[in-house]
C-alpha cells in the first residue's frame, strides 16, 4: 500500500507518494508539483489516476483544499486549525500553520538523516515565506515569519517603479552568498535579497546559540538552494522536508485512532 500526500499551498500544489512500510527516514519515491491549476479536479484525477485501490490519498496544506476535496471525496484531510500531536507553545495551538507544524514533527520524529530528534534545531523553509522554527526537547518552541524572496522582490518593484520586476532565478545562483556586491540591478536586488535572508538566518542562529550552544540548522524549501550559510553548523538540507512531516501526521493519526 502507499500513501499519497496532496499538499496544497497558496501558489503551488505538491502530489508525493510514500511506500506505508518504509523506514523512518525514507523519502517519497514519487514528487510532482505543479501551479495551482484553475481546474483542481482535473488534475486531481491526472494524479488519483495513479493510484492503486489500496492506497490512501491524504489532503492537507494551507491553501485552498475545498476543490481538491470535491475532487476526492473518499480522500483524508488535515485542515488548518485541527488538533496536531505537536507539542508547541504556539498560542493557540491551532493556529500554528500546517507547514511550520509538519516541519517541526519531521525533526522531532526524526525524518531527517543524520538529525538527532532530541537535538536543538533551528528549522528554516525558504518559501513563498520564510519561516524560522524552533525544536527543542521534544517541544517546537515558536518561530518567525517573514517575507520570501520573491515577496522581497515583488516589494521593491511595487514601491519603487525605478527597480525592475523580475522573478527568482530558477536555474542558477543568484548571487546569494552574504558577500556578494551586485554589478547590475538585477543582480544588485537578487544579492540583496538573498545576502539579507542568509544574514536574517545566520543572525537568528547566532543569536539562539547563546542559550542552546548545540543548536543545528534544517533547511527546506524551494529557495533553499540559494542560500549558503556558511558559518552555521551541524546543517541539514531536506528538500521533502515538509511532505515527509505530513506523512508523519497522518501515520500518527491512523496509529491513534
Amino acid at each position: 500500500m502507499n500513501i499519497w500526500i496532496l499538499e496544497v499551498g497558496n501558489t503551488r500544489a505538491k502530489w508525493a507518494a510514500f511506500r506505508d512500510n518504509d523506514g523512518s527516514t525514507a523519502e517519497p519515491f514519487s514528487v510532482e508539483a505543479m501551479d495551482i491549476p484553475t481546474d483542481p479536479a482535473q488534475a486531481m484525477a491526472i494524479w488519483s489516476a495513479k493510484t492503486e485501490s489500496e492506497d490512501v490519498i491524504c489532503i492537507t496544506g494551507s491553501g485552498d483544499l475545498d476543490p481538491w476535496l470535491q475532487a476526492a471525496p473518499h480522500a483524508k484531510v488535515l485542515c488548518p486549525g485541527d488538533e496536531l500531536p505537536l507539542d508547541t507553545a504556539a498560542v493557540p495551538s491551532t493556529s500554528l500553520g500546517l507547514d511550520r507544524a509538519a516541519n517541526a514533527w519531521a525533526v522531532l520524529q526524526g525524518k531527517v538523516t543524520g538529525a538527532e530528534a532530541t537535538g536543538d534545531w533551528l528549522v528554516v523553509d525558504a518559501g513563498t515565506c520564510l519561516t524560522m522554527d524552533l525544536v527543542s526537547g521534544g517541544r517546537h518552541l515558536g518561530g518567525t515569519i517573514s517575507p520570501g524572496a520573491q515577496l522581497r522582490l515583488n516589494a521593491m518593484h511595487d514601491h519603487a517603479k525605478a527597480l525592475p520586476s523580475i522573478q527568482v532565478p530558477l536555474d542558477r545562483q543568484p548571487l546569494g552568498h552574504a558577500s556578494a556586491m551586485g554589478t547590475s540591478t538585477e543582480h544588485a536586488m537578487l544579492a540583496g535579497v538573498f545576502g539579507g535572508m542568509d544574514a536574517e538566518i545566520t543572525g537568528k542562529w547566532g543569536a539562539l546559540r547563546q542559550e542552546m550552544p548545540n543548536l543545528g540548522l534544517v533547511l527546506a524549501g524551494g529557495d533553499a538552494k540559494f542560500l549558503e550559510l556558511r558559518t552555521i553548523s551541524p546543517k541539514f538540507a531536506d528538500a521533502h522536508l515538509t511532505l515527509k512531516g505530513f506523512h508523519a501526521l497522518f501515520q500518527h493519526a491512523h496509529d491513534h485512532r
